[in-house]
């Protein structure tokens, strides 16, 4: 399983949870007054986002800032009272995984292996082995805390010596973050990617966790981990400003999750770890710093433009800052409120609006919005989803985790995050109290990223579900689909965002764009001439972009000329996208009105795992499920319906679409200099 593979199904169920009531319709908010919106209409009301660096300061710090040997975010393995709580059946799944790696062999790291990255672009049987190790390390040390009988030790400090002795903890497809470049890795210079930080944090809490155990073993154990990640972690988080993810420097594109994500490993670490006080005091006030350039990027309506798969690193972790941070304080930072006294960080209500994306873009069961590099079956772990609810006081959200624990039972992360694993085993009890609701709303509206959200009637998967996105081609994880759209009919995907394949040298390299899943021509907006959509820059979009919503209707208008850019020779091509509620199901009605410099060819491309069947008198009949049927309906006079499947061979995507995708192409039967084509997907 590669990182993208783990992002999204990251996890093995332990335990069965939760119960299922409706969930409550969300009201859609009015589009926003900008230049990309029609004048007059009305304002929303924005929540504004509070930075760190303008509550905690060097003073709060010295002042309240627990020492390590007082800080407790986590009761160690010691605390057999506190592990006792963990429900006997977690516990028993838990000490029953980790029974199966106890006298097997570690998986093996050779150069040879760390090469192929740099020989042929692949980077998923590296990363299989890398993540194995660190999911087993992590999983020994939870075992170890539930039983707390000292059977697990050895197979620890296994596990800990093989990760000190690697060269490098980062990926091979990050060793272009070295001088060297890509290739074997240079011991001399360590850096802190993702999953350096990662196994900074990881062996930081062994360290804590089951430190005073380990001795028993040997007292180099903890001496080594100390070691070690001051050397590739504090050092190089200390000494540099340059690493991209900072946002300290040379800030030429808008940072990712890739802050939020090692910033939450670096401050755990530093807590924990951090010999030196003043080094200590003076590292968390850095890491503030770059969570703060994290949150002016972050997109102003607290969507997570990376999508919902990436939320699980990007909001998340930016939650488990806070949550760190107030605990270290022991929640004594004093923010201005209505109400006097000490107000936790993770009650910021920009906060909660990151949390509360994820209830938005719920589709039904696994199914969620996708977009770019995201994918569309996500299995958030419920425990996260409940404790962010819990954080932020967003009982929907809180409530959601522990419906969604019913379906996925407890999870762990497949990557070895041991700070997470800990977070989300502890939370088992609580989210065992809390009734479980899905998250079904009727709409939403995120007028930044540009994402619209609709449904037949909230709290229902039944019926049809359509998400617009008229998000910039140039951001991150993006592909170029400004103004592409899904549909769903009773929980099941009628059009859909293919996803990505899995990662290779080329998806995030200078030829990203010949990849089929990040083009245009395979997502659902037109073909004009051949051309595509194009994603040099943020204004590389659709605009003019509105949202009407009312109990009968929700839709979006847009302009998609933007997207295109000036060599495609469109004056204008204004698509609308609408759900049409009426009665039952409701119909999907879709409006693009263009003119062209010059007459061209054009199509509407709608992508489908459903098999077409041929079309009849501009009918086009979709099989859904149980003998019913969808059909996407349009006048033959003008256009002609070709399908073209797409055989699937990336494990990633066969388990989302199956075999194959269908491409439907309604072309224009002859060049078209203007046109008002209406199309419709009735039930």
């Amino acid at each position: 399983m590669n990182r993208r593979e783990a992002l999204a199904r990251g996890f093995g169920a332990l335990a069965a949870l939760g119960a299922a009531r409706p969930g409550a319709a969300v009201p859609l908010a009015a589009t926003p007054d900008t230049p990309d919106t029609p004048a007059g209409a009305a304002q929303p009301a924005r929540v504004p986002k509070r930075y760190l660096r303008t509550v905690v300061d060097e003073g709060l710090l010295r002042r309240r800032l627990l020492p390590a040997s007082a800080w407790r975010p986590y009761p160690q393995a010691g605390d057999r009272a506190a592990w006792a709580q963990v429900p006997a059946d977690v516990a028993a799944a838990l000490v029953a995984r980790a029974d199966a790696w106890l006298g097997a062999d570690w998986p093996q790291l050779p150069a040879s292996l760390f090469l192929e990255f740099a020989d042929t672009g692949n980077r998923t049987h590296y990363e299989q082995r890398y993540f194995e190790r660190r999911s087993r390390l992590a999983g020994l040390v939870l075992a170890e805390c539930v039983q707390g009988q000292g059977r697990y030790l050895h197979a620890i400090a296994d596990g800990v010596w093989h990760v000190c002795e690697e060269t490098f903890w980062g990926l091979p497809a990050h060793t272009g973050m070295q001088k060297r470049g890509v290739g074997l890795p240079d011991a001399a210079e360590p850096v802190i990617d993702l999953f350096a930080a990662e196994t900074g944090v990881t062996l930081a809490y062994v360290h804590y966790l089951v430190g005073t155990q380990l001795r028993a073993v040997s007292p180099q154990v903890q001496e080594r981990i100390a070691a070690e990640v001051k050397r590739r972690l504090l050092d190089p988080g200390w000494q540099r400003d340059d690493f991209k993810w900072m946002g300290l420097k040379d800030r030429k594109e808008p940072l990712n999750n890739w802050t939020s994500w090692i910033a939450s490993s670096w401050l755990e670490a530093n807590l924990l770890l951090e010999p030196d006080p003043e080094r200590r005091i003076a590292a968390t006030l850095k890491i503030c710093g770059c969570l703060d350039r994290f949150l002016e990027d972050y997109s102003d309506d607290g969507a997570c433009e990376e999508g919902p798969s990436y939320w699980t690193m990007s909001a998340g972790p930016y939650l488990d800052c806070l949550m760190a941070l107030d605990s270290a304080l022991a929640g004594a930072v004093r923010l201005t409120s209505a109400l006097a006294g000490a107000v936790r960080l993770t009650s910021d209500p920009f906060v909660r609006r990151m949390g509360h994306y994820v209830l938005d873009v719920h589709v039904a069961g696994d199914w969620f919005v996708n977009y770019g590099d995201a994918h569309a079956q996500v299995h958030h772990s419920p425990a996260l989803l409940h404790r962010f609810g819990r954080a932020t006081g967003d009982a929907d959200l809180a409530a959601f985790g522990a419906f969604r624990a019913g379906a996925r039972g407890i999870t762990l992360s497949d990557q070895g995050r041991l700070a997470r694993d800990v977070a989300d085993v502890l939370e088992v009890a609580r989210m065992r109290a809390t009734v479980g609701s899905d998250a079904l709303p009727r709409a939403a509206w995120y007028p930044d990223l540009g994402l619209m959200t609709a449904r037949a009637q909230g709290g229902s998967a039944q019926g049809f579900f359509v998400a617009v996105q008229a998000a910039s081609n140039a951001r991150s994880h993006g592909h170029h689909d400004s103004g592409s759209f899904i549909v769903f009919h009773d929980g099941l995907p009628v059009f859909v965002d293919p996803g990505v394949e899995a990662y290779t040298a080329k998806t995030f390299g200078k030829d990203r764009y010949t990849i089929w899943t990040m083009q245009s021509a395979f997502h659902n907006v037109p073909l004009v001439d051949g051309r595509m959509e194009r994603g040099r820059d943020a204004r590389d979009r659709a605009s003019r972009v509105r949202v009407d919503d009312d109990t009968a209707r929700t839709g979006m208008t847009m302009e998609l000329a933007t997207a295109f850019g000036p060599e495609a020779g469109i004056r204008t091509w204004v698509r609308s996208v609408a759900l049409d509620r009426g009665a039952g199901a409701g119909v999907v009605n879709l409006r693009e009105t263009f003119a062209l410099s010059r007459p061209a060819p054009v199509s509407l491309v709608f992508m489908t795992p459903r098999r077409p069947d041929p079309a009849q008198g501009g009918v086009l009949a979709l099989p859904v499920a149980g003998g019913r049927t969808v059909s996407l309906r349009f006048d033959a006079r003008v256009l002609r319906a070709e399908v073209e499947r797409i055989a699937l061979t990336d494990p990633g995507l066969r388990h989302e679409w199956g075999d194959a995708l269908y491409r439907i192409r309604l072309a224009s039967m002859q060049p078209l200099a203007a046109g008002d084509l209406a199309v419709a997907l009735a039930a």
